[in-house]
């Protein structure tokens, strides 16, 4: 909670600053900080991993992170129509009317990071946590990072997110243009068709999470890694459909494959962070600071690797290759194997699940407590 709303309060600092942006340098700078207040998303996730049972921490993961990336997109809409329009209309220029807008956001910054230290405890049965709660025997340090990635699986991992989230980052960057100059659409619709993959977030990440925790109820581990692969699979599959939607064909078939397109996206996002938790308990915020970080890697090499020197090409090129490196990562899904956990096509060994079983039911009881 407290590292929370220290980054809460950063953000503020600088989203307050931005209405005074002055030239090019300031812009950047200014930018760059806000995008820092990102690493609320990792704090998020170790978060919720700790206050929510093993057997509902995939939906409480994903919905969590699914409305926060929703929120990007409503911003953009309460920004425009709820500050900048009606300052506007009351007199201001458009230049004074941005200016006193990025004040509201600021200070929505500080109600949350106040909010979460005066009502919010670390832990279920905790106010502060602690690193032993995780099993962990020693305190944390820049060391864990190459212990955890000494770990193959938590490397497969990191680009698994790679190929969701940062394909979600890709497409935010490029699906407007792409209707605007392929398909020869004028901005504002080619903006708003863009924006549908965005709002699947709504609901899309959420239903990774449960069908995860759907799964583990079912089948136990070895759902959880069944259900990120089919994800994953079905983005790939859906991701190579839209790139055959050439322009002879109506903008509507190239919406309705990227809203498919979209749900297995987000979907690969929930059932991602339904593994995360597990893969290495007593390493946890570890473990999620490093998947997380794979998603903004996944989009820079989507964008730099593949769009960049392809587009010119051909432009449909780019999204047929960047459904190969899906599809790849999917079929990684083989790898993943724990003796107390199991595998895609293996059940976990007796003694070990046992070990786990109790180790999980006294999860669900300090929870309960």
């Amino acid at each position: 909670v407290n590292v929370q709303a220290i980054l809460l309060c950063f953000g503020a600092f600088w989203v307050a600053l931005s209405s005074a942006i002055w030239n090019e340098w300031s812009f950047i700078l200014i930018r760059t900080m806000i995008g820092c207040a990102g690493a609320t998303f990792v704090t998020n996730q170790f978060w919720c991993s700790l206050m929510f049972a093993p057997s509902v921490v995939g939906t409480a993961n994903a919905t969590a992170a699914g409305w926060g990336n929703l929120g990007g997109g409503v911003t953009q809409i309460f920004i425009v129509w709820c500050l900048v329009v009606p300052l506007e209309a009351m007199g201001m220029s458009t230049n004074s009317a941005w200016r006193v807008s990025m004040i509201v956001p600021a200070v929505l910054f500080v109600l949350c990071a106040v909010s979460l230290k005066l009502f919010c405890w670390d832990t279920p049965t905790a106010k502060r946590y602690l690193v032993s709660e995780t099993g962990k025997k020693k305190d944390a340090s820049l060391m864990d990072y190459v212990e955890v990635l000494k770990d193959f699986r938590v490397v497969v991992m990191i680009f698994q997110y790679s190929a969701c989230f940062g394909t979600e980052l890709a497409m935010n960057a490029k699906l407007a243009t792409h209707f605007r100059t392929y398909f020869q659409m004028q901005s504002g619709d080619a903006a708003v068709l863009a924006g549908c993959f965005g709002l699947m977030n709504l609901f899309a990440r959420s239903l990774g999470g449960i069908s995860s925790d759907l799964a583990f109820a079912k089948i136990g581990f070895q759902g959880r890694i069944w259900v990120q692969f089919i994800a994953l699979f079905g983005e790939a599959i859906m991701l190579f459909a839209f790139a055959c939607v050439d322009n002879t064909q109506p903008w509507y078939v190239a919406l309705i494959v990227l809203i498919f397109f979209s749900l297995f996206v987000q979907m690969a996002e929930g059932t991602s962070y339904g593994i995360v938790p597990f893969m290495n308990p007593e390493q946890l915020a570890v473990v999620s600071a490093l998947v997380g970080a794979g998603g903004n890697l996944g989009a820079v090499i989507a964008l730099w690797c593949i769009y960049k020197p392809l587009s010119s090409e051909n432009e449909l090129l780019p999204f047929k290759v960047h459904a190969g490196y899906v599809m790849f990562w999917a079929l990684m899904n083989v790898v993943y194997y724990w003796p107390d956990k199991g595998g895609m096509f293996c059940r976990p060994s007796t003694t070990a699940a046992e070990a786990s079983k109790a180790k999980d039911n006294n999860s669900e009881e300090n929870v309960k407590v």
